[in-house]
């Protein structure tokens, strides 16, 4: 008797498993806004330098108090021909200013046109916003323009650098520690990270912390990934990892929404904050720990008791100690494999799945983040424009639910990614503006799908004592391609299409090499590294036309139908 089977006396997709799924649902949403909350914590405004108080014009005698504020930045601002124009500054230079010190906003009107013959200096009290669009930015708390206008983006690239780090720690530590503990570990330090976000006094610290919630947002979606796979059947695998994904893009939803309301940052990182200590209280109580897990520590007693619990919420009955306990004779036989990367790189067969597989993931998240970060050129309001970035990945997830069940990994895979890269190679051809956002959009859609998938398909081919540092691999290796996505994007200076063309290359052969990967649909989930040598091996025999040849092949991995 395999898993699979004792997974059906329990219930394969119960009440419990979708619980489970729900929580894990809104922890990812709650990801998602702390992920792309810099879209509006930082917004850029319109900036000038500062010369008077604003109370100075009520001490002026003028016909339009209304206009006074337009009248100090004419007299004290020089105008500029760089463009910035175009940036709705309206012409004025952002970072020097007429040295008006020691004159007073009246002096500065008798003087009129006599205050442009005056020494321009850099900004030395300051600086006033435009806060029409962003009312409450750290670029306008912590004066990050002109020369600081850098800090931002360091501030995104540090928590990209912090999903790296967590992709390697989490991965590693579900597997050490199992997945229950870890989470609950990542979303305690999800909330306290948050909270003191709030009070964040420099840019230094809140670099600091942006690196430290990735760190943790990453090992809260990947052990939640990695844990409702397990404890589902093969059949609905498809299903509960894009119904995470649909959650993903409602973040966008949420986020915007939000960011609408509330105008300070501070409050909003709060707001945004407090579900993880609602969902982590929940989780302490209700969550189980995943039995699959446990079976490789060869811990029968506590798995006994943990499918007990999910029996009794299913309504079903309990399987017997006896069974549980060869539940999966192939875990205790290849112990050994447990925590030993080394069993990665002892055949050809399994360094081509982690090399393509982490080939794969990085090329997925250059062209996403590629695609998602060049949205604003739509020239929207950005709160919409964040919107329809988002909304074009919930079609999308939904699509590849029935797509990859019907087609399965390997062709949905290919075909989405070919899809993708085509969309992207065209939309360099495309003159900018609405159909050449379209096309992009489309791209985008296409990748998103095939990001999804493969997600799934990469966890069907990792074995069980592996797969979470196998996943941890893949998604810390995908970094390299956030990292360098808005690098590539600043190639649109030398031409505007390049950046499209090279995301495009890349999705397209990454499409071609997936079609060395064996297929892993309806299949039992490797138990060991024997196991996906196997399905390797199987796989290769099919495509040569050879009979299906099992010569001592492990049980779990057999033809039969898959459990339901």
């Amino acid at each position: 008797m395999d898993f699979e089977a004792i997974l059906k006396e329990v219930g394969p997709f119960g009440r419990y498993q979708k619980c489970v799924l729900l929580l894990f649902s809104l922890l990812i949403l709650v990801n998602t806004t702390h992920l792309y909350i810099q879209v509006f914590s930082s917004g850029k405004d319109v900036h000038w330098c500062k010369s008077w108080p604003s109370d100075d014009c009520s001490n002026l005698v003028i016909s339009n108090p209304d206009n006074c504020e337009d009248l100090k930045r004419r007299l004290s601002i020089p105008k500029t021909n760089n463009g910035e124009v175009n940036n709705g500054s309206g012409g004025y230079d952002q970072c020097t200013k007429y040295n008006v010190s020691g004159i007073d906003l009246q002096t500065a009107i008798d003087l009129g046109d006599d205050v442009t013959k005056l020494d321009v200096i850099p900004c030395d009290e300051g600086w006033e916003y435009d806060r029409s669009t962003f009312p409450s930015t750290i670029i306008q708390d912590f004066e990050l323009v002109c020369g600081k206008s850098y800090l931002p983006n360091i501030a995104q690239s540090a928590y990209f650098v912090g999903y790296l780090v967590g992709s390697a720690i989490a991965g590693l530590a579900a597997d050490v520690v199992g997945r229950r503990v870890s989470l609950l570990l990542n979303v305690t330090a999800a909330f306290a990270v948050g909270l003191v976000t709030m009070f964040t006094p420099n840019i230094g610290i809140f670099i600091a912390l942006r690196f430290l919630m990735a760190v943790a947002a990453k090992g809260i979606g990947l052990i939640c990934f990695v844990s409702i796979t397990e404890v589902v059947s093969p059949s609905k695998r498809i299903l509960v990892g894009n119904v995470l994904w649909i959650f993903f893009a409602i973040g966008y939803f949420v986020l915007s929404g939000m960011a609408k309301l509330i105008a300070n940052w501070r409050l909003l990182s709060l707001i945004l904050t407090l579900p993880y200590i609602v969902l982590l209280v929940i989780l302490f109580f209700f969550l189980q720990e995943s039995p699959r897990w446990l079976l490789l520590r060869n811990d029968s007693v506590k798995t006994q008791q943990v499918l007990t619990k999910i029996a009794s919420i299913n309504r079903r009955s309990a399987p017997d100690e006896e069974v549980v306990s060869r539940g999966n004779p192939d875990i205790s036989e290849n112990n050994a494999t447990f925590d030993n990367l080394k069993e990665l790189i002892r055949t050809p067969a399994i360094v081509l799945i982690v090399v393509n597989m982490s080939f794969n993931w990085m090329v997925q998240n250059l062209v996403f983040y590629g695609l998602s970060l060049s949205t604003s050129s739509l020239g929207i309001d950005p709160y919409l424009s964040f919107i329809f970035s988002g909304f074009v990945e919930i079609p999308a997830y939904i699509c590849c639910i029935f797509v990859a069940q019907w087609s399965g990994r390997k062709v949905s895979t290919v075909v989405t990614m070919l899809l993708g890269g085509l969309c992207c190679c065209s939309t360099a051809l495309i003159p900018i503006g609405i159909s050449r956002a379209a096309v992009a959009m489309g791209g985008k859609f296409f990748i998103t799908m095939s990001y999804s998938i493969v997600y799934t398909w990469a966890a069907e081919l990792m074995p069980t004592p592996l797969r979470s540092s196998g996943l941890g691999l893949f998604s810390l290796i995908s970094r390299i391609g956030s990292i360098v996505a808005p690098l590539i994007l600043l190639l649109e200076e030398l031409w505007g299409s390049l950046p499209y063309l090279i995301f495009g290359s890349f999705a397209l052969t990454a499409g071609l090499l997936c079609l060395l990967l064996p297929e892993t649909k309806g299949k039992p989930l490797p138990s060991s590294v024997d196991d996906t040598k196997a399905l390797y091996k199987k796989a290769k025999k099919a495509d040569d036309g050879d009979e299906e040849q099992n010569n001592g092949t492990p049980s779990n991995v057999s033809e039969k139908p898959a459990v339901a």
